[in-house]
């Protein structure tokens, strides 16, 4: 009781702070508006795209051969079976793969709705993001499907040869998913994937990050640097309660400021796939492990300055190394410092939840990791403060 009435405590005395809360409302606003415009255009040119033609008609293969011609892609390698489909899934080595379907040329020339295909990899889920959105609007801008004009030669260069037929239906980009469990693939139920839905996750972290991280070791390093804790040990509360009651504060805060910036951009159209069950526990665990993250931080000092200090600056380096704002190369040193982030777990399961439907038994993997992280940080927490804390 004793420790529950000193987290409320904490959470009126953030409450009272006019500038937080102020912050906390205008920040997911902004972004949630302006986010999609932080990405370059030219920023998936080195992505590894796989294709693959099912329709092996003569007019298919030389659609493929237009198709793979359109495409500006460094990295583009072609699918020649579905062994090698399977294969290419299983190892996870690519950011997108484009489906041509069978039959795709015979329903473009007898004018039936036609369909192309995009397998994101569940592992690079921003970069299959940006791929998918890019051929989206690419077809959905298209004025018409190119047609080559019949008659004498004299007709096909007068009328320019390659005319558009406006009638055509436009080819649709639809997303197949590969399910965690056993690689097969499942249409996405929703058509109106786009950038929005992968940027809002990472809005929504960094409010959490703001707010719990930067709030806790800030409380930490005041309390240690007045006295306060001195004080509240003298009277007989235990450092554990202590900690204990700054964790449950900052991670009622954090949480509904991540579920706030969430909620800010579903009403702007964000598209989710997500149960909200399954999220909201996400977003539980992710709000104890940075907010443990904080307090780990703030154990090595005594002043608020210092560990506001440190945070930040770690902050920073998460949302610049750890694949936040834009995506690592694969392979690259940095994509191994931000494995040692706990936000890229945060994110990872995020979006899979959101934008691959995927169930929490498919984000297990991130779900550990965030969780050890947050009972490891917690328990270094108090052994460290107890360690220098003069009593």
């Amino acid at each position: 009781m004793k420790i529950l009435k000193m987290s409320w405590y904490e959470i009126k005395k953030v409450l009272r702070n006019r500038g937080v809360l102020i912050l906390s409302v205008i920040i997911p606003v902004i972004l949630a508006y302006f986010g999609s415009s932080f990405y370059p255009a030219n920023i998936t040119q080195d992505f590894l795209l796989a294709l693959y033609n099912e329709d092996n008609s003569l007019l298919g293969n030389f659609s493929f051969i237009l198709i793979k011609q359109f495409l500006d892609f460094e990295s583009t390698i072609e699918i020649k079976n579905d062994e090698q489909l399977n294969q290419l899934i299983k190892e996870a080595n690519y950011d997108s793969i484009l489906i041509i379907p069978k039959g795709f040329t015979q329903d473009l020339i007898n004018r039936n709705q036609t369909v192309l295909y995009i397998i994101p990899n569940p592992h690079k889920i921003q970069n299959s993001m940006m791929i998918y959105t890019g051929f989206k609007a690419v077809f959905d801008e298209l004025a018409g499907i190119p047609e080559i004009k019949v008659g004498s030669t004299t007709e096909f260069l007068l009328q320019g040869g390659i005319g558009i037929d406006e009638t055509r239906p436009k080819p649709e980009i639809k997303m197949l998913i590969p399910r965690a469990s056993d690689g097969s693939l499942v249409v996405s139920p929703t058509t109106n994937l786009g950038i929005n839905d992968m940027f809002a996750p990472i809005v929504a972290v960094v409010v959490i990050l703001l707010l719990s991280m930067i709030g806790i070791a800030s409380s930490i390093g005041q309390a240690r640097e007045v006295g306060l804790l001195d004080l509240y040990i003298s009277n007989g509360l235990k450092t554990w309660e202590f900690i204990l009651s700054k964790i449950i504060s900052y991670i009622v805060i954090g949480f509904v400021a991540g579920m706030f910036s969430w909620s800010m951009f579903r009403m702007l159209g964000v598209q989710s796939q997500a149960n909200p069950w399954n999220l909201i526990l996400l977003v539980l665990i992710s709000v104890f492990s940075f907010t443990s993250f904080g307090l780990f931080l703030s154990s090595f000092l005594k002043t608020a300055r210092a560990t506001s200090f440190l945070v930040t600056a770690m902050i920073g380096g998460m949302l610049v190394f750890g694949g936040v704002l834009i995506p690592i190369p694969t392979g690259s040193i940095l994509e191994k410092i931000a494995n040692l982030f706990p936000v890229k777990y945060s994110l990872d399961g995020w979006r899979k939840i959101t934008v691959l439907g995927y169930g929490l038994s498919d984000v297990s993997f991130e779900i550990l990791i965030l969780l050890g992280s947050g009972v490891i940080f917690f328990l270094a927490s108090l052994m460290l403060i107890q360690a220098t804390q003069e009593t």
